[in-house]
């Protein structure tokens, strides 16, 4: 198999990687749906050519980059049933973002040198925070996840409450919505494929949140408990704190179809990978229920 899975997954390594799958599945498509700050490249990648589009995207949150190697693995392994199981190759397409913060990932895991610019930049926002494993947001100091158009004037109330003021390491909301070109480059795809849902890997606490406000898409309750079986994750209410602004919280709000945001593994982030055997087996029954 191709993707490792026993070393840091940096923006460099996902493209390597990800020409190393054009090269032996073919079925599988890339684009590039966008670029980050620092000019990475956000990658899209489609396999099947089915009617129901369903989105999974991975690493909003830089430490959380274990889950970037939890849909690149889930991607091989969809190309590699395809050879012999067809069935869901013709009903679903299914679109990965597998790193949505290059940037920030490759902060937290080595793949920016600590004598470049961006990173001093970053050691001088982050504070008392740990740095780099504390560092959630892109290389501008905004997490990605509170930059979504989803009541963002309320998530912005409720982080400046709690002192998230300004560009740091994690729940900084931004100047406004979708200012960072990574979460316009994702609002911007789901516009244009509309997915029937979406699934947004993140870590850690082994939980699904699958509600938003009053919102109650056709059919969202139903798939959440089949997540929740699958994976053996618990089915939860999002924490007043983080309830506006992500990427789940606006494409139910803006669509009424189901989003749900998974909350990989147990520990501390970000989670080492000498865990990922143990979260992969648990995860990748959850993804087959999506597709």
């Amino acid at each position: 198999m191709y993707v490792p899975t026993t070393k840091p997954l940096t923006s460099k390594l996902l493209r390597q990687t990800i020409y190393t799958l054009l090269t032996y599945y073919p079925i599988i498509n890339h684009w590039v749906i966008g670029r980050s700050r620092m000019g990475s490249p956000v990658y899209a990648l489609t396999i099947g050519h089915g009617e129901k589009h369903v989105l999974i995207n991975a690493a909003h949150h830089a430490n959380e980059w274990i889950t970037s190697v939890i849909a690149m693995k889930f991607l091989e392994d969809c190309a590699s049933s395809a050879k012999s199981e067809h069935e869901w190759i013709n009903r679903t397409t299914l679109h990965i973002v597998p790193m949505v913060n290059p940037d920030g990932v490759d902060l937290v895991t080595g793949g920016l040198n600590n004598s470049h610019a961006a990173y001093r930049k970053a050691r001088l926002m982050a504070g008392e925070e740990p740095f780099p494993d504390g560092w959630k947001a892109n290389i501008a100091g905004v997490d990605l996840n509170s930059n979504y158009p989803a009541s963002w004037e309320q998530a912005k109330h409720d982080k400046f409450e709690r002192g998230y003021t300004k560009p740091g390491p994690r729940d900084y909301v931004g100047m406004f919505p979708l200012c960072e070109p990574e979460t316009a480059a994702m609002a911007a795809y789901t516009m244009a494929k509309k997915f029937v849902y979406t699934v947004s890997l993140h870590t850690q606490g082994e939980v699904i949140y699958w509600q938003y406000q009053d919102y109650s898409p056709p059919g969202a309750e139903e798939l959440a408990k089949r997540l929740s079986a699958a994976a053996g994750y618990a089915l939860e209410d999002v924490p007043d704190v983080s309830s506006h602004a992500g990427y789940r919280d606006w494409f139910i709000e803006t669509f009424n179809r189901p989003g749900f945001t998974v909350e990989c593994g147990l520990g501390e982030n970000p989670l080492p990978l000498s865990d990922f055997e143990s979260i992969y087996k648990k995860t990748a029954p959850l993804l087959w229920e999506v597709i």
